[in-house]
């Protein structure tokens, strides 16, 4: 279990109150409660987090992109390697981001740098966009969410009163990763539960924040330490802009913006 699995009067804050997968809690925080990019980066961070993609970073210190990507944000990704190395059983929808990821670069060990680039590749881009379907789709199907209706919690696109109780019960534990004076009281017992918690903060964007008084002690907190989140968003981001195919109404929303892009773009 990733709780803390201690009895006390704030276990109800300091433990994930279900076990809803990372890719659903940020659709109860969404306003239009449809699948975003970031849920293709949340499964790429389990999959680092289950050492099926390795991480390789060549930098000491902490880093943050700032509010436009600059040369200096991308000789930090090029300092940042993936290497595909799925063994197992996994879930349709982490074989198909494996394998989305394997086609963008067309590598099994890539830097988030050549990445990036490539997402400027507008035939690339337009590969990604349609693997990106199905690996949404593949999400919907493991959480039986079509899009309008998730177990008792939502309904027609709207929470029910239970969502709205357990969204409430999200928010004391989003609380909770953000507190360092709560983590102090009720540390992680484990690394494996100090990475957890890592992705529960990256569902509510507050990774950097959770970090600051938790331990880089795995190659996915030091993957968030190097904003690693921030940056797949990004580049995930800036393939959708490149698509030069019009989509078909899929009812699947991408929140796709022009905040970033990645230079060298066309």
């Amino acid at each position: 279990m990733l709780g803390l699995n201690k009895k006390h009067d704030t276990e109800e804050i300091i433990n994930p109150p279900s076990d809803d997968s990372y890719s659903m809690i940020p659709i109860l925080f969404a306003k239009n409660k449809e699948i975003g990019i970031n849920t293709l980066s949340l499964t790429i961070l389990e999959l680092i987090n289950q050492d099926q993609i390795k991480c390789d970073i060549d930098l000491n210190e902490s880093y943050s992109v700032g509010s436009k990507l600059t040369s200096e944000d991308m000789e930090v990704m090029k300092k940042i390697t993936l290497r595909i190395a799925n063994k197992g059983e996994l879930k349709t929808s982490e074989t198909l981001a494996i394998n989305l990821l394997k086609k963008m670069n067309k590598n099994k060990k890539f830097n988030l740098k050549t990445m990036a680039k490539q997402s400027n590749n507008p035939s690339i881009a337009n590969k990604f966009e349609k693997d990106l379907d199905e690996f949404a789709k593949a999400i919907e199907n493991e959480n039986e969410y079509d899009g309008k209706n998730y177990r008792d919690i939502l309904e027609n696109g709207k929470l029910t009163g239970k969502g709205k109780e357990l969204k409430k019960e999200w928010e004391g534990f989003r609380d909770y990763l953000k507190s360092e004076e709560l983590y102090k009281r009720y540390p992680p017992e484990s690394a494996d539960e100090n990475s957890a918690q890592i992705i529960y903060a990256c569902c509510f964007d507050i990774e950097k924040d959770a970090l600051k008084s938790r331990e880089n002690n795995s190659p996915l907190t030091d993957f968030i330490d190097k904003d690693g989140y921030n940056l797949l968003n990004i580049i995930f981001n800036n393939a959708l802009l490149h698509v030069s195919e019009k989509r078909k109404g899929d009812g699947i929303f991408y929140g796709v913006n022009d905040k970033y892009t990645i230079p060298g773009g066309g």
